[in-house]
């Protein structure tokens, strides 16, 4: 089956009926809607879906009604149930992959694809509120980002904890900074931002980390604003053993990409330190240079050149569209 669309794999399959070609226009206030939500730019929600058959016409629905004058882009990504159909039904723009590409992948595909100025990602299982949304809009003003940070009592998998723990100790020793939510999946950014960032973004999971980071890194306007996260609506198609390795492969990711002098460096001092350390105690005994603190020197100056060399082209990386 061949697909329109990028790369001739993305099609759609769905419109939401009456939704103009153009930007959305804000709606009449004959319409019953209250003033002050009327949104001061057009907005595109985009929802990632993988097999949400059992709650994506709920999200829609909810979203439609609450924000008639919005886009809702439903990216259904190589879903093997009646995801997309459903969502095309309750109301939603529909763009469908052929085979799963993953979260990220979705959601790259949606940011590419809306029609609105501002983006907000927004899962399509049920967890996040619709009245959520207005806030985030409401909050972005100045701000390139606004990220729903989940509250204490947001429902949460104990078996996830211990990995969000580590995830968010990582991060807010790479950023420098205390990062209330570093992966929450309700976020908003202004499209035009975000646009220059997707050769950064990852096809998985980690889109929310990564673009975090991104923000954050580059000196980006970034607000956070409460919100609280419900319990999902069927199962979740997260692995805990594949998606934890794939954790670790991102710290590693987001080290190299963002700060990696912040651990070449350390690496390249411990090996300079166990060098000299060697060097003292033989030449102490009256021995001579050992052939140890030789290789270690070497290796802590190849270390440290390396981190340099890394830190150069990650610059260069984050800077392409900027």
């Amino acid at each position: 089956m061949k697909g329109t669309g990028q790369a001739g794999r993305t099609a759609a399959i769905g419109t939401r009926p009456g939704a103009p070609e153009g930007t959305p226009p804000a709606s009449s206030p004959g319409a019953g809607r209250v003033e002050h939500r009327r949104p001061l730019r057009s907005v595109t929600v985009v929802v990632p879906a993988l097999n949400e058959a059992g709650a994506i016409g709920q999200v829609v629905r909810d979203l439609a009604a609450r924000y008639p004058e919005y886009e809702i882009l439903v990216v259904d990504d190589g879903s093997t149930d009646d995801t997309g159909q459903l969502a095309a039904a309750a109301g939603a723009r529909v763009l469908r992959h052929e085979w799963n590409r993953g979260y990220g992948a979705s959601l790259r595909t949606g940011c590419r694809h809306a029609r609105g100025d501002v983006v907000v990602c927004f899962d399509g299982d049920g967890q996040h509120d619709a009245d959520d949304v207005e806030r985030l809009v409401d909050a972005i003003g100045p701000h390139d980002m606004a990220v729903g940070t989940r509250s204490r009592d947001s429902y949460e998998p104990l078996v996830r904890r211990p990995g969000k723990f580590l995830l968010a100790a990582f991060a807010n020793f790479l950023a420098g900074v205390k990062i209330p939510d570093v992966n929450s999946g309700l976020r908003a950014f202004k499209r035009d931002v975000i646009l220059r960032y997707l050769h950064l973004m990852p096809t998985g999971f980690s889109f929310s980390t990564t673009s975090t980071f991104a923000m954050l890194k580059s000196g980006r306007p970034v607000t956070w604003v409460p919100i609280k996260a419900k319990k999902r609506i069927g199962t979740s198609s997260v692995s805990q053993v594949r998606h934890g390795l794939q954790t670790l492969l991102l710290m590693l990711r987001l080290t190299t990409l963002f700060e990696p002098l912040k651990v070449f460096l350390p690496v390249s001092g411990l090996f300079m330190l166990v060098a000299i350390g060697f060097l003292i105690a033989n030449l102490w005994a009256g021995r001579n240079v050992p052939q140890t603190s030789v290789i270690m020197s070497v290796s802590s100056i190849m270390v440290f050149l390396m981190g340099l060399v890394m830190d150069q082209v990650a610059a260069l990386r984050r800077e392409k569209h900027e």
